[in-house]
């Protein structure tokens, strides 16, 4: 088992890792996630060995295998595409040159004919065994799935972009079916048939994997556990994405409800001590209590997400028709893009652009924008509409040189420097971080600027080159609650099925160089796809996969049902009990002021029945106490040990 045991990781005076303990059983899948800058790069990094941990130490048990795709930059050796791919397998290739080399001495008659044709008995075997029948085809197919054409195969590696070299490295590391496969955002290159490939490739692989990744869906269908490294902690939750959200918010419910009912229990034992502490006769229960009180451990509420959220308005009510586009067709070079696109927005409508990269969504985003002509058609603003564009590569859109706030006071000089401030405070950027060259940000932080531009300078159309690009997970939650609230509308391009499911109206599609609309999210859209495409069968071992992953969570669920009843049964016990005691201390206190009244010892008997009353109240007050400080207790250990 791969495991992390206190690993600790400090960047000058921040420490980036607290004490990271995690096990990664073989063949578990998990996804890692957090806020941009909380070290999920680094823990991987850590566990891949490409770096060592401050403190603390990974434990890689002998003869396991790790392999790791680094979120940019991996390297590949030199030669053909298909020749990078296959370079970790040495020996194979190795056992193949010579079983070439025997063959080609045997058809010659050259050596010993007895001898080689024992070698090359062996070699065949032990080639078989190693795999070497299936390696190229395999290699071939896994190449095809993430986006390169069978053309491509013989080409020289230092050809391709740094892009699809990542592709190429990833799918090596696919071949090599490893016991542990370590991803740092493999999505990133890839396009959603890329991205679905991936999915179902993963889906029978019998590695370990471990995933760094913001897109929601494909941790949704790719992961059964969740890892979050928040303020340097890992917090462990079963279940993919979906069921992580929800179970997290639970937990923080929980646990505030858990502290409050702590907070009302403290309360009545103060109130107890308070009461007591000088009567000689109660003064075993009031050390007792202050004792318990001392050692009474505290539920922690979990810290708040740093969450955040802004407002994309219109500068004045938008026309009806926001944008018309009519017989669009681009060319480059002999190579059509698309031809005779047809597509209207109009006010408030939300439409997203899918398809493979290449299709053409950038550059019709940029004809829209009117960045670049198209080669025929018309292109057609509503009547007094202002449109915002945000270029997929960001940089091009900004000053180098500039601060982030001299970026801002660029579009708006004469805002004050205080309200641009807090504008970008909204986006993250506080203190000094307003300083920041804008050359040297992370690609997380180049995306926030475009927004706060957006919000700074607000438009009736937006334009939108793949937006979700950089964003962490709660960035990208911030952005599509603000555009579900925006007045205006959006064309956007985009590969995050999440995101497009929560924002567009309408999805349209590039097939065939023309453009395909359909109502709906992207669900809606892959399932009108799906009529007129085929799907392969899932082999019977991924099914047997899913159906194994299936019984588990039915047991995990099960478990989870049977300790939620027993803490719904200890907490109904608690509660009885302090509603007893608040009935007992209600009534007491009316005894208590009609003592105090000088027209009570004027009725005969009543001031000597209402002191008899009291002392009875006491003693069954002391009685109660003691049985809610057992049940309290009972509560607490269930609360916090799952396997009570």
């Amino acid at each position: 088992m791969l495991t992390a045991r206190g690993v600790r990781k400090s960047y000058g005076a921040r420490e980036v890792l607290s004490g990271i303990d995690w096990a990664v059983p073989l063949g578990s899948r998990w996804g890692l996630v957090g806020p941009n800058g909380s070290g999920k790069t680094t823990l991987v990094e850590i566990l891949a060995g490409a770096q060592s941990p401050g403190d603390g130490a990974v434990d890689r048990p002998g003869r396991t295998s790790i392999a790791w795709l680094p979120q940019e930059g991996g390297v590949l050796p030199e030669g053909s595409l298909l020749e990078a791919v296959l370079s970790p397998f040495t020996e194979v290739a190795e056992m193949e040159a010579r079983i070439h080399a025997i063959e080609a001495a045997l058809s010659s008659g050259a050596g010993d004919r007895d001898a080689s044709l024992r070698e090359l008995g062996d070699l065949q075997h032990r080639f078989e065994a190693a795999g070497g029948f299936r390696l190229e085809s395999e290699a071939k197919i896994i190449l095809g799935g993430l986006g390169f054409a069978p053309g491509d195969h013989s080409r020289p590696i230092t050809e391709f972009s740094g892009g699809y070299r990542t592709r190429a490295l990833l799918g090596s590391l696919l071949l090599q079916r490893p016991d542990y496969l370590l991803m740092d955002e493999p999505t990133n290159h890839l396009d959603l048939e890329g991205i679905q490939w991936l999915e179902s490739y993963l889906s029978g692989l019998p590695s370990a994997v471990v995933v760094v990744s913001h897109d929601r869906v494909f941790l949704n269908r790719t992961v059964d556990s969740i890892a979050e490294l928040d303020r340097g902690r890992l917090t462990v939750y079963r279940g993919n994405y979906d069921a992580y959200r929800r179970e997290k918010a639970a937990r923080r419910e929980r646990a505030s409800a858990a502290a409050a009912r702590e907070e009302k229990r403290t309360a009545q034992v103060e109130k107890f001590i308070e009461r007591f502490r000088y009567k000689a006769s109660k003064a075993r229960q009031v050390q007792d209590r202050i004792r318990m009180l001392d050692r009474q451990e505290r539920t922690a509420v979990p810290e708040g997400e740093i969450g955040w959220g802004f407002r994309l308005s219109v500068p004045s009510r938008p026309p009806g028709v926001v944008l018309e586009m009519k017989g669009i067709s681009k060319s480059w070079g002999a190579e059509p893009v698309f031809r005779d696109v047809d597509l209207a927005l109009l006010r408030g409508e939300r439409v997203a652009l899918v398809g493979p990269n290449g299709c053409g969504k950038s550059t019709l985003l940029r004809i829209a924008a009117g960045d670049l002509a198209s080669d025929s058609g018309e292109v057609r603003l509503g009547d007094k509409a202002v449109l915002r564009y945000v270029a997929q590569h960001l940089l091009d859109t900004l000053s180098p040189g500039r601060t982030i706030l001299e970026e801002m006071q660029s579009l708006t000089p004469s805002a004050l420097q205080g309200d641009l401030r807090s504008l970008l405070g909204l986006f993250q950027f506080s203190g000094d971080d307003v300083f920041k060259d804008v050359s040297a940000l992370s690609g997380g932080e180049k995306s926030r600027v475009a927004l706060a531009r957006l919000a700074l300078q607000p438009g009736h159309l937006l334009l939108l080159d793949e937006p979700t690009n950089h964003l962490d997970l709660a960035a990208r939650e911030a952005l599509e609650e603000s555009l579900a609230g925006y007045e205006g509308s959006v064309l956007f391009a985009s590969h995050d099925r999440y995101f497009i499911n929560r924002v567009a109206h309408r999805v349209a599609g590039f097939r065939d160089g023309g453009l395909v609309v359909v109502t709906g999210g992207y669900d809606e859209w892959a399932a009108a796809a799906a009529g007129t495409e085929t799907t392969p069968l899932d082999a019977p071992e991924r099914q047997v996969a899913r159906q194994i992953r299936k019984e588990e969570r039915r047991a995990v669920a099960e478990a989870r049902n049977v300790r939620n009843r027993r803490l719904r049964g200890l907490r109904e016990a608690v509660e009885e009990i302090e509603k007893e005691i608040a009935e007992r201390e209600r009534r007491v206190e009316e005894i208590r002021v009609r003592l105090a009244d000088g027209g009570t010892y004027g009725q005969a008997g009543l001031a000597e029945s209402l002191g008899r009353e009291e002392k009875t109240l006491a003693a069954e007050l002391e009685d109660l106490f003691e049985r809610w400080e057992a049940a309290s207790r009972d509560l607490s250990r269930a609360e916090r040990d799952p396997d009570l």
